[in-house]
């Protein structure tokens, strides 16, 4: 049976920004234009230091200058914007909900990793995932960009992975490494207090895969239990690359925002 909009999505656009994961870009989400309604626009910006987008090589970074390079172009869209995130996008998404609630119409974030979530909760995750975070920005500064980017590529799939990859791709991921570290840091000074998230009222739907790091899957736990209304999806099988390994998986994981536009948020 063919997927049809509700009557009410005709008066707004349906416009659907993806935020892509560190060490990826905005051509992350190429694959998934003939996977969503005809009727949904998909937008896929580049976060700072990717594609053209402005960061100083070896600057800091917080996830406000991230929400901030993005709120012109959410802002312009009339009616507001759903938001799709991965991983870090999906962190600088929640930035952009919680500076401008007014122009988010939904939220489906796979595994953001919004780490301070464990800071005070769940002190032995939040060691663990700063020691890795750490331990590649020292690699990237003894070993060079590739041997940041083997640790990077293997703790987020799979010891090994970062053989697997095609020279190119590992070009590509090792170019981004100095961005990544700054990415990590940005996520560990994160001053965002987990009550914070009470006030989020647009739809937010949590996607973990079951074979992620427990660091990322229990930050989509804990918002979760933060967020009124939000509901998490565990997906079978799935790692952290989940939209890209299979991306139509993922995909259909956001139709249902997408299908029935929810008023914006107060």
């Amino acid at each position: 049976m063919p997927m049809t909009f509700d009557a009410s999505s005709r008066a707004t656009p349906n416009v659907l920004v993806a935020l892509h994961s560190s060490g990826a870009g905005g051509r992350q989400w190429q694959g998934w234009r003939g996977l969503l309604p005809a009727a949904v626009e998909l937008r896929t910006p580049d976060l700072l230091g990717y594609g053209l987008a402005g960061w100083g090589d070896g600057a800091a970074v917080t996830l406000d200058d991230e929400a901030q390079a993005l709120h012109a172009e959410i802002a312009a869209v009339p009616g507001g914007v759903h938001l799709l995130g991965h991983s870090y996008g999906g962190s600088v998404a929640l930035q952009v909900a919680l500076r401008w609630p007014q122009h988010v119409r939904s939220l489906t974030l796979y595994e953001p990793v919004r780490f301070a979530l464990l800071r005070e909760a769940e002190p032995a995750l939040w060691s663990g995932i700063v020691a890795v975070g750490r331990e590649i920005g020292t690699l990237l500064r003894e070993r060079g960009p590739e041997g940041a980017a083997e640790r990077f590529v293997d703790y987020w799939s799979r010891a090994g992975a970062w053989q697997g990859l095609a020279p190119q791709r590992r070009q590509a991921v090792a170019t981004r490494m100095a961005k990544v570290c700054a990415e990590f840091e940005a996520l560990f000074g994160d001053p965002v207090p987990e009550a914070a998230y009470q006030a989020l009222r647009m739809p937010l739907r949590l996607l973990a895969g079951t074979r992620s790091p427990r660091p990322a899957q229990r930050v989509a736990e804990r918002l979760v239990q933060r967020v009124p209304g939000s509901v998490l999806v565990r997906l079978d099988g799935l790692g952290h690359l989940g939209p890209i390994e299979d991306a139509a998986r993922v995909a259909a994981q956001c139709l249902p925002a997408l299908l029935r536009p929810l008023p914006l948020a107060a």
